[in-house]
């Protein structure tokens, strides 16, 4: 992986006024524009310049004045550029679709618009953006597709939002190198039709509010980058002052990364670590303020042959259940579970522990390791075996479902949960991740690790002694079960992915559900994964995070380590900051630091943990 810091371009220029009156993701477009102005109907505003404090009049009840896009909303709003939803709400985290870009190119085009010659099948004569795409068709800035419809409604990622605004403002044989895109992690992974559009964008400083070293091209993009682009397209195009500032102003928040710049001590210390617990392979990744930033690795991903990289995905034994927990909460914001509810009602069957009759085992008491259900080790986990355990009344221990004396660490209790999750939804966990964050997130992996996309990229999992616990060849034949929630095998340990990926995850949750500025789960959904639970040994319990106070010199640390076959694992991050460390290990020595929490990621974790506290 490339880590290389990224200057942009200084932006200057700007664009002509547009109104975009348009229904998010709706066929109905508003009658007027939703823009809450103080500046009367006629009056003459071009007499006087623009200033910061009169757009500031514009606002928004959903917008906070410190958020980043703050000042730009307010600016597309001030100018006519881009509306609020209604008068007082922008929406700034729901994704553009391409009707709303469409619309907002023609209108500052002036162009008028062909009549409409059913160009798609999908667009209607009379849709609230068919000037808007009949315009565009006759321009190139879209063309025919091979399904013939236009999927208007649809979100927009970064590469196609590059795309249509190259193909609108690109001055006429003007482009940009594509070899650019090497000072990014991810540029070649761009493909091949986005690495021109992208490579100008670039360039020109347009898309600062979103890229810093890595380019993510197929993020949706959000109401509120959008407003963040338009304002940089308007100074890119008319030099206007305050669009010019804020667009300048994008760059300027930009920090340099702590763990780039560190990367050398960084790599330095867990080769160090790595040589004194004896690992054979160590994966790192660090998270800061919401980004992942950089990535490291030490050693073998199969001894002696194939050295480790970041693209090899390990086992992460039981951060397995962080996922699972993300899963639960994704499910929850989609009305399938409700965390409180019996499970008796996902399985058809009645779970009771008969010592405390009329309290339910719940979603929520599975996450938290209360459901009294015994952790049957070694136990199937087909769906007939589990659903005929859970109807045994000598399947629970004495405790009371829920309460945090009842705790108990319990794998089979994480099979149980999986399962009761695919059922009740009908999809396996994989699907929902892939379909919610993985997909957008660019993530590769799975609860089974031959269902990665690349299985040639497994990592032998090595115990301390230095024999194969889990080798690669073994590891892709692990695929799913036949149906939703027909085997618990692999919830409690088998989510196979990269720390990469991982730090993705823990990025997200850092950043209150939002990843690269796009918000992929609910704040709510993380403020309950995040509800902890003082336990009798001091530590806190979350859904199912874990949690402890003055951790590696942060207020408060969420986490959770993983074992199994001879890896030792840390997921953990700071949400107070938005730093996260995630490190995984095969074949080094299980030994546990003072905080219970395995030494070997610990004191890669910690040292990074100091280190991006100093550099802040």
């Amino acid at each position: 992986m490339k880590r290389v810091l990224v200057a942009f371009a200084l932006l200057c220029c700007a664009a002509a006024a547009i109104v975009l009156e348009t229904g998010f993701l709706s066929n109905n477009k508003p009658d007027t524009p939703a823009v809450n102005k103080t500046k009367e109907a006629g009056e003459n505003v071009s007499e006087s310049p623009l200033t910061l404090e009169e757009i500031r009049t514009v606002t928004f009840t959903d917008v906070s004045p410190s958020s980043a896009a703050a000042d730009c909303i307010s600016y597309v709003a001030h100018e006519d550029i881009l509306s609020g939803i209604d008068s007082d709400c922008f929406r700034p985290d729901d994704w553009v679709p391409l009707a709303t870009v469409l619309t907002a190119l023609h209108s500052i085009s002036g162009e008028p618009a062909p009549v409409y010659k059913d160009l798609y099948t999908d667009v209607a004569a009379d849709s609230w953006y068919v000037d808007a795409v009949s315009w565009a068709y006759s321009a190139d800035i879209i063309t025919d597709s091979e399904t013939g419809r236009l999927d208007a409604l649809e979100p927009v990622t970064r590469a196609r939002l590059a795309a249509l605004l190259y193909s609108f403002a690109a001055p006429e044989g003007e482009g940009a190198h594509d070899e650019r895109l090497a000072a990014y992690t991810d540029g070649d992974a761009v493909p091949n039709d986005a690495r021109l559009p992208l490579a100008w964008l670039l360039e020109k400083g347009l898309f600062s509010c979103m890229v810093s070293g890595t380019i993510h091209p197929g993020l949706p993009v959000t109401r509120a980058q959008l407003a963040q682009v338009l304002t940089a397209l308007t100074a890119y195009r008319t030099e206007e002052t305050v669009a010019v500032e804020l667009a300048n102003g994008m760059i300027e928040k930009i920090p340099a990364s702590v763990s780039q710049i560190s990367h050398k001590r960084i790599q330095q210390l867990i080769n160090k670590t790595a040589a004194k617990y004896g690992a054979v392979g160590i994966q790192a990744a660090v998270v800061e303020n919401g980004r992942v930033t950089d990535s490291y690795t030490y050693g073998w991903a199969e001894e002696g042959s194939e050295a480790m990289t970041p693209e090899h995905k390990i086992r992460s034994a039981s951060l397995s259940k962080v996922a699972v927990g993300m899963a639960a909460m994704l499910l929850r914001e989609e009305g399938f579970i409700d965390l409180d509810r019996d499970i008796s009602a996902y399985w058809g069957v009645s779970i009771q522990n008969l010592s405390h009759p009329g309290v339910p085992v719940t979603v929520r008491s599975l996450l938290t390791h209360t459901s009294t259900i015994k952790d049957f080790e070694g136990l199937s986990t087909t769906y007939s075996a589990v659903r005929a355990q859970l109807g045994s009344p000598i399947s629970f221990t004495s405790g009371t479902p829920g309460e945090a004396g009842s705790w108990g660490y319990n794998n089979y209790g994480f099979a149980v949960l999986g399962m009761t999750l695919e059922l009740a939804s009908g999809k396996y966990l994989d699907t929902v991740m892939r379909e919610h964050l993985w997909n957008i997130m660019e993530i590769d992996a799975s609860f089974n690790g031959g269902c990665i996309k690349n299985t040639d990229l497994l990592a032998t999992v090595y115990r301390e002694d230095g024999t194969a616990g889990l080798t690669a060849s073994r590891q892709k034949g692990y695929t799913r079960a036949s149906a939703p929630g027909q085997s618990g095998a692999f919830f409690a340990g088998g989510l196979t992915a990269s720390a990469v990926d991982l730090a993705k995850m823990a990025a997200l949750l850092a950043s209150d559900g939002c990843y690269e500025g796009v918000r992929l789960m609910q704040a709510e959904s993380v403020e309950l994964m995040e509800d902890r639970t003082r336990l009798p040994d001091g530590t806190d319990q979350a859904l199912p995070l874990r949690s402890q106070d003055g951790l590696y010199g942060r207020s408060r640390i969420y986490y959770h380590t993983g074992s199994a076959y001879g890896v030792y694992n840390l997921f953990s991050y700071d949400p107070d900051t938005g730093d996260g460390v995630v490190v995984l290990t095969t074949g080094a020595r299980g030994t546990k630091d003072s905080r219970g929490i395995y030494a070997v990621c610990s004191e890669i974790s910690g040292g990074i943990y100091q280190l991006l506290k100093a550099g802040q």
